[in-house]
């Protein structure tokens, strides 16, 4: 099935100028044309999106989806307040929303609720189509010293979250920590999404 969107003007990325009359053409998931009016194959599903630019995603690298807050103190009370599954569904709702801005590719540069793997469960989600979003690049916990940006004990009292944080949180201060921050992150990072389709037989 082929769906050719089309529109007033189109900006292809591959020069500096915008064209009038834009069509891209798709074929399942993959755009294979885009252009000014080029030739759109008979029996081709066409949508008109009137007086429109077209142009391709934009990429973000510098994005943190789980979190989404205006200010530092919200996060700060939200890290207690609110359980890892609603943090979850908050991060779906601005995976949407970010798409729908026109970024189609972002690199999440942190989770910032250590452990929690948010990011990574919303990337794999994306992949298998369960959940609009863009393409997303995670990388797990931030990392840093002790009592710095990436602590989330910093500026708490000792043992307020009844742990002090540690590589697993992305807190290192030395050669050795920092190898294994940033294999815990590799690792986990690195696990794709199982994209295989999904059976719907119920389980008695």
């Amino acid at each position: 099935m082929t769906i050719a969107l089309k529109a007033a003007r189109i900006f292809d990325g591959r020069s500096d100028r915008i064209e009038t009359g834009g069509v891209v053409l798709i074929e399942g998931e993959e755009i294979v044309a885009c252009g000014p009016d080029p030739r759109v194959p008979a029996g081709a599903e066409l949508i008109d999106l009137g007086d429109t630019t077209l142009c391709p995603g934009f990429i973000d690298a510098h994005t943190h989806l789980t979190v989404g807050v205006k200010s530092y103190s919200e996060f700060f009370i939200n890290r207690f307040r609110h359980h890892v599954a609603e943090k979850a569904y908050a991060a779906a709702v601005h995976a949407r929303v970010t798409l729908e801005g026109g970024f189609t590719t972002v690199r999440d540069v942190g989770c910032l609720y250590p452990n929690s793997f948010i990011d990574v469960s919303l990337r794999n989600a994306i992949a298998k189509g369960q959940l609009p979003g863009p393409r997303m690049l995670v990388a797990i916990n931030l990392i840093g010293a002790t009592g710095g940006h990436s602590d989330r004990n910093a500026g708490l009292h000792f043992n307020a979250t009844g742990r002090e944080s540690d590589y697993t949180d992305g807190i290192a201060d030395s050669a050795a920590d920092l190898r294994k921050a940033v294999r815990f992150n590799v690792q986990r990072a690195c696990q794709p999404p199982d994209l295989r389709p999904q059976s719907d037989a119920s389980h008695g």
